[in-house]
């Protein structure tokens, strides 16, 4: 089977190279061989750039996808899906801040009756190594509770940045996503109950890593207007129909 990994990448130069090595090792020894993984990086102003485009001319398995301006986590993302070809596609954030080693225990929980597997920071079973400043933790909260309220669904944590899906069910979402940004799971996850996919939310291993390009107010507001939109494109999840 197949495993094609994707990682969105904004202004990593310094962590870059590492993470891939590590994400590369552990590929290779669930999938000897049978892997892919696409990097993308998203208008990032650092070497980041120049450096994926070093990893793909170093290893055929690496891909390389540039934004020539920043759009976004989930434009990324969805960018780096449509380049994907196997059969199980995964995300991670290129920090890493859920190891690398979480895909093996995801990929256990991919049976036949299981489309996508998410991580879950707010399960009792999981492990916060550092968490997040208080005013993070209580925003995340609230905007995990807006979320099921505006949808309909009833997902415990939205933005944990690992998450793996059956490759043709990933493909088709994301090709069909329009929110760029902060709110793209929620779109994700939303568009796939309503195709019918089974998601499962497992606990992960956690270690919060502090990202000085995040403007909590400019954030928030952003997220209530992406979630209104995605309100108005897609309704609520009808009752029959969540998992």
């Amino acid at each position: 089977m197949k495993i094609s990994g994707v990682i969105p990448v904004y202004q990593e130069e310094g962590c870059l190279a590492a993470s891939v090595q590590e994400v590369g090792e552990m590929l290779e020894g669930l999938a000897p061989g049978e892997w892919e993984l696409v990097l993308v990086n998203d208008g990032s102003a650092d070497g980041t750039g120049r450096l994926i485009d070093q990893l793909a001319a170093d290893d055929g398995r690496i891909r390389g996808a540039h934004h020539v301006e920043n759009q976004g986590k989930g434009a990324a993302i969805r960018t780096g899906v449509a380049l994907t070809t196997g059969e199980l596609v995964f995300f991670s954030d290129a920090d890493l801040s859920t190891p690398v080693n979480t895909l093996q225990v995801f990929m256990s929980k991919m049976s036949s009756d299981v489309d996508i597997v998410v991580g879950n920071r707010k399960s009792r079973e999981a492990t916060i190594e550092l968490e997040q400043p208080w005013i993070r933790v209580q925003l995340g909260l609230g905007f995990t509770w807006l979320a099921n309220l505006v949808t309909g669904l009833s997902i415990d944590d939205y933005t944990c940045g690992f998450k793996i899906f059956r490759g043709d069910a990933a493909r088709k979402i994301f090709g069909e996503l329009d929110t760029a940004r902060w709110c793209f799971d929620v779109e994700v996850l939303a568009r796939a109950v309503r195709d019918g996919l089974t998601i499962v939310q497992t606990p992960v291993i956690w270690h919060h890593v502090e990202d000085t390009r995040v403007r909590v107010a400019r954030d928030v507001l952003q997220s209530f207007v992406e979630l209104i939109a995605i309100r108005r494109k897609l309704g609520r999840v009808p009752k029959a129909d969540r998992k």
